[in-house]
């Protein structure tokens, strides 16, 4: 029981920092983009998909994670 809390854990954290971490890195370039004014309307976009993805990750480990694993 310890070892599959440890191991849910361990899938939570395999999962969701590359999602931050792409969430993160969607946000810099749409606020690096947002201070050009002809890619000013495309910075809406990125953090559209970023939490989009973001959101499916989660959604999916939470329904499907021991399945896949």
């Amino acid at each position: 029981m310890v070892s599959e809390k440890r191991w849910d854990a361990f899938t939570w954290l395999a999962v969701v920092t590359p999602l931050v971490v792409f969430f993160t890195i969607s946000f810099l370039l749409s606020e690096y983009l947002y201070g050009f004014q002809q890619w000013r309307e495309v910075a809406p976009v990125i953090l559209g998909f970023a939490l989009f993805f973001l959101i499916v990750g989660v959604f999916l480990r939470s329904k499907f994670g021991r399945l896949a694993l």
